[in-house]
């Protein structure tokens, strides 16, 4: 029965039940002490019942409840009161009555229990109205009522709390995701950098060398000469062989083709692998999709096929690929068998989150025996017509501030504002909301560090870009790690902040080469330790693994939710690579990861 399920009752109903019960058990006890003439059962019967019957109707409607209360804990309350001279047993009815009431209930709830607790104590019913008697056992139901009430508004403040804190803990936690997303993003985007540099300066400069050796091969005479320049022919090819291995172990290969046939290599090696039949169609004109967005749909795809093949054991697959002006959209539907309640797992928020950076959106739709449709959309960042990007540039040196918005004035689709510092900036945030902030870190009043973090609590949407003359990795990861887009130095070229900004208004980040260098070395200086980039926390909970605990135990050692833990215990398999626990287990034992 329901009124028997435990977590449809909150503590504070138990509470009520036990204090019921403990005054039956009183009763009882006083009652026999002075050796009464009628049985045991005549008592304990009723009042077992008084107590336990209207409580089955706690949870239901008051009214309903109130009645009850009214006709078993009353009646039974005047019955041993007036025939076998048990007096005051209504009281723990009233102390009920008035902890479950609402306040539109109080002009009924109120007078009824105040008159049954009075007609209870026996002695007061052949009292006139004018007998003190009756008085003195109104103003103690009134006292019981009002004690009771106000307990029932401080177990709700506990219960408000409790939910404040369980949601403050929630956003913490999405704030510490989207931080560590912005990092690895960041990170990612210094390796590419890097690849393109090797590439272009290095790899150059080697091709260069070989061409120039072997025009000098003919002018060499000597079998000792041309010994020398072949060991140099072979070295710099050499040089320039473990250079290109480089770049592409740095720059994906997916990289370098379209978007379409990237997506088309996906389905097939998928197709490959599984044997499940894979439909592919594109809509309308292709055009160039920024790097970010093309990762992020790659992934996304990735993803939409696993789940498709792993949970809804789809035969077949339809993905679509959609170009127009506004959006590029990837649609999967499967003809799996779908699930009418399906919940965000590790997959799923995965794809969002990846999305989200890039003001993509992710839409689910799923039906059991339909199958499943993902759908992911991202804007076109060149489809923003007239449209001017609002910036507010925030620094208390006006010489550099002015010097600023006139250079960035000049770039037709900007909108420059300025403020004198990090308080100044949150009030023209609240007036006027830009689209970028360019902040500096050391000012009066309030100084970057510390406006980026308010600016990011209160308008997450607010894009902002660190401005310094300061090379410091240690305020670069911070920056980074309460949200911000870029960390610059404001030695750099007017006409590349102007790409920067553009590149962080359509969702990329950007950080200084000089600090890029020390921030990419601080980040990868233990990866010998960590090869496979998991994060503290998971580490924690691997270790945990190694140890046996099982899901609940994790939870309660690393104080988070079951639910949690089985987030980042998929998040380590998904790393490690590897399909269960065991696997797992044996594979942080034999390299050492804990």
């Amino acid at each position: 029965m329901n009124f028997l399920i435990k977590n449809r009752w909150s503590w504070q109903d138990w509470t009520m039940l036990a204090i019921r019960s403990l005054w039956v058990v009183a009763v009882i006890i006083l009652m026999y002490q002075d050796q009464p003439a009628f049985p045991f059962w005549l008592v304990f019967v009723p009042l077992l019942l008084c107590n336990l019957v209207p409580f089955l109707l706690v949870k239901g409607r008051y009214y309903r409840y109130l009645i009850a209360e009214c006709l078993f804990a009353g009646g039974v309350s005047l019955f041993l009161a007036y025939d076998l001279g048990l007096t005051r047993l209504f009281p723990p009815a009233l102390f009920t009555i008035a902890f479950y009431s609402k306040s539109r209930f109080h002009w009924c709830s109120l007078p009824v229990a105040a008159t049954l607790f009075a007609l209870s104590a026996g002695n007061s019913v052949n009292a006139s109205l004018s007998h003190p008697v009756i008085w003195q056992s109104l103003f103690d139901a009134l006292i019981f009522y009002v004690a009771s009430y106000a307990l029932q508004k401080g177990a709700q403040a506990i219960n408000a709390i409790k939910q404040k804190l369980a949601l403050i803990k929630e956003q913490y936690t999405i704030l510490e995701q989207y931080s560590s997303q912005i990092e690895r993003m960041t990170l990612l985007e210094e390796r590419y950098r890097m690849a393109r540099e090797l590439h272009d300066t290095i790899g150059h400069t080697f091709t260069s060398m070989i061409l120039g050796m072997e025009t000098l091969k003919s002018h060499i005479h000597s079998s000792e000469g041309e010994a020398k320049l072949q060991g140099m022919l072979k070295l710099a090819r050499s040089g320039l062989d473990d250079i290109r291995r480089q770049v592409h172990q740095m720059d994906p290969i997916e990289e370098a083709l379209p978007l379409d046939r990237s997506l088309l290599q996906i389905m097939d090696e998928f197709k490959t692998n599984t044997g499940t039949r894979v439909i592919f169609r594109t809509m309308g004109e292709p055009y160039p999709v920024m790097k970010q967005a093309k990762l992020a749909l790659y992934r996304c795809l990735q993803e939409a096929l696993t789940n498709a093949s792993r949970h809804g054991q789809a035969s077949t697959i339809q993905v679509l690929l959609q170009y127009d002006q506004a959006q590029v959209m990837l649609q999967v539907q499967d003809n799996g068998k779908g699930d009418d309640h399906l919940q965000y797992g590790f997959g799923l928020t995965g794809m969002k989150e990846r999305l989200a950076p890039l003001q993509g959106k992710l839409y689910i739709h799923s039906q059991a025996d339909a199958g499943t449709m993902v759908t992911c959309t991202l804007p076109n960042p060149s489809h923003e017509g007239g449209q001017k990007i609002k910036i507010l540039l925030a620094d208390d040196q006006p010489l550099i501030r002015e010097s600023l918005r006139l250079l960035l004035g000049e770039e037709q689709d900007f909108e420059v504002a300025v403020a004198g510092d990090g308080k100044q900036a949150i009030e023209q945030c609240e007036k006027d909301r830009p689209d970028i902030v360019l902040m500096d870190i050391n000012m009066p009043e309030m100084d970057g560090i510390a406006a980026t973090k308010s600016l990011k609590e209160t308008w997450p949407d607010i894009r902002i870009i660190m401005i310094t003359t300061i090379e410091d990795v240690s305020l670069a990861s911070e920056a980074l790690r309460i949200g911000a887009e870029g960390y610059l130095l404001k030695s750099i070229h007017p006409k590349e902040l102007a790409a920067t900004i553009r590149l962080i208004y359509g969702g990329g980040t950007m950080i200084s080469q000089d600090v890029a260098h020390q921030l990419f070395q601080y980040q990868t200086g233990g990866k010998a330790l960590n090869p496979y980039e998991l994060t503290e926390r998971e580490i924690d909970v691997l270790r945990c693994l190694t140890e046996g605990l099982r899901n609940k135990g994790i939870a309660q050692r690393l104080h988070l939710s079951e639910g949690t833990i089985r987030n980042y215990i998929s998040s380590i398999y998904l790393k490690l690579q590897v399909s269960g626990r065991e696997e797992a287990v044996e594979k942080a034992m034999v390299e050492c990861l804990t």
